[in-house]
């Protein structure tokens, strides 16, 4: 009687499954083997010579039968694995690919600069209950995966970020598949699971994010899939209709319906689709509509975002949404700001990746360096301790106020900041930004909230929304809110005037650049007189 031994019975099978037509036939022998054995593949090499029993062998003889038959392997073992999951997997449910573990990167990644700005896992309500234990103090989810499957998306999501994840499924097994790796993964508290058809029965803009990888193979191409796919993947996991686009028709509007302003959409889309994609999402009211490739150089993941962005006022402002805008501020966000002079937008100045996303959303050319708003001039000579005397004694007699100040200064920050050896610093004369500036202990890089060439909004409600979105929050003024008519303090409509005070430093008289809300000679006169 033949002995085999690990390593003998793996180079038989891997043979038979590559003249079977696996792509992988050495990975996938290897695989069954150790799932026949119940060990880690890994211990498959350091038992290479180990001798099987006939039990053993005719186990692994029928689930390399199953492979020969081109049933997939994931099915077979009834698992995969998906970013830091590991999850059951059954016939019921598409067997997550690769490329969809960049889709939930595309998520994350805007996530870091739009931050939910809602209670997270380790949250408790005000009365020091805990959220995580009792349902019903746990906000709604912000984010939804559409068509969930395995839960893969949704399960990735909540784990990696803290966040509460809704998924959707029109496929009662799939949503029991899903359950069952949600509490594998100890996810209950986190993830949502609900039957239904896309978005049908999800509020009105109550949403911040939607994800999805739809079914998107038309139907041509469903019968030119391969054989392990075609026969055993889910259909409806598939099937996008005569030319793959149906499920996005259908998603789209409902999207654009149950997300909230500045709200954002991310689709997997297959690799020759994009391009309708991002027709179909721009005809649905869609903005800031993007391509991202996947590793292979596909174009494969599409977003977009509604209109507009979330507002706050500063009084609704809590402890911990001003820790997550400070962290969002630092990976490249920015925000919409109240001035006394025009309603802006604002970036971290010391955040390269935010100060670009400055200029992207205005449409600034690069040759205008930005200044930057500080929450005091005490502030401003602790952040830039080489301004002069001189200087300093005309920041302190004159701010806050609709002032922008050309200051020397060597101190280290973004490029597009000033330039390389000046500085235009702001000290606006409206409480609420200064406020909202001391809680972050973040000067702004800032400039008007207009697209450039346009006219410069008063407040948050006259800057183009497609512009806002932009933002990972914008500040209004708790005034307005109060008061619709608006006879709180409002911008004044007219620009800062911009001083050049270099010339201070060597005892000349400081230089009026661009008269604006205070005239000339009025600056020239207040300075003066503090000699």
């Amino acid at each position: 009687m033949t002995v085999w031994t690990i390593a003998e019975i793996i180079e038989t099978a891997s043979g038979y499954l590559q003249g079977k037509g696996s792509t992988s036939p050495r990975l996938d022998a290897e695989l069954l083997l150790a799932s026949a054995l119940g060990m880690d593949r890994i211990h498959l090499y350091a038992l290479h010579d180990r001798p099987l029993a006939i039990c053993e062998i005719d186990h692994y003889r029928e689930l390399i039968g199953r492979r020969g038959r081109h049933e997939p392997v994931a099915y077979i073992v009834n698992r995969g694995y998906f970013r830091r999951l590991k999850l059951e997997l059954t016939s019921a449910v598409l067997i997550p690919r690769p490329e969809t573990e960049e889709l939930v990167d595309a998520v994350i990644d805007w996530l870091k600069i739009h931050p939910l700005l809602v209670a997270s896992r380790a949250a408790r309500s005000s009365t020091g209950e805990d959220i995580a234990a009792d349902p019903t103090l746990r906000p709604a989810p912000l984010i939804v995966d559409v068509g969930t499957g395995s839960g893969a998306i949704a399960l990735s999501l909540a784990q990696e970020t803290g966040y509460r994840v809704l998924a959707t499924d029109v496929s009662e097994t799939a949503l029991e598949v899903a359950a069952h790796n949600r509490a594998a993964h100890g996810l209950d508290g986190l993830v949502e699971l609900r039957k239904t058809d896309l978005l049908a029965g999800v509020e009105s803009r109550s949403l911040r994010v939607v994800v999805s990888n739809p079914p998107y193979i038309s139907r041509a191409e469903l019968a030119q899939l391969a054989p392990d796919v075609r026969d055993f993947e889910p259909l409806s996991a598939l099937d996008g209709g005569e030319d793959g686009l149906d499920a996005y028709r259908s998603l789209l509007p409902q999207a654009a319906a149950a997300l909230g302003p500045g709200g954002a959409i991310f689709l997997e889309v297959g690799h020759q689709q994009a391009e309708e994609v991002c027709a179909l999402a721009r005809e649905t009211g869609f903005v800031l509509v993007d391509v991202k490739k996947d590793l292979s150089g596909k174009a494969r993941i599409v977003s977009g975002a509604i209109p507009g962005a979330a507002c706050l006022t500063l009084e609704s402002m809590t402890t911990q949404q001003t820790s997550a805008l400070v962290t969002a501020l630092a990976a490249g966000a920015i925000v919409g700001v109240p001035t006394d002079t025009v309603y802006g937008l604002g970036a971290a100045w010391d955040s390269t990746a935010g100060v670009r996303r400055l200029f992207l959303a205005k449409g600034r050319a690069q040759e205008k360096p930005v200044a930057v708003l500080f929450s005091s001039v005490e502030a401003a000579r602790e952040t830039l301790p080489d301004l002069s005397k001189g200087v300093v004694r005309v920041l302190e007699a004159l701010l806050p106020g609709p002032y922008t100040f050309i200051v020397s200064t060597s101190a280290e920050r973004a490029p597009l900041v000033g330039d390389a050896e000046s500085l235009g610093i702001r000290v606006p004369d409206c409480q609420e930004l200064l406020q909202f500036l001391e809680r972050l202990h973040v000067p702004l890089a800032a400039t008007s909230a207009n697209l450039t060439g346009g006219r410069d909004p008063l407040s948050v409600d006259g800057v183009e929304p497609s512009v806002l979105a932009h933002c990972a929050v914008a500040l209004e003024l708790a005034s307005r809110i109060a008061d619709p008519r608006g006879s709180g303090r409002d911008a004044s409509g007219n620009a800062s005037t911009v001083v050049d005070l270099r010339p201070v430093d060597g005892g000349q008289p400081p230089v009026v650049l661009r008269e604006g809300a205070v005239s000339e000679g009025e600056v020239q006169a207040r300075i003066s007189a503090l000699h």
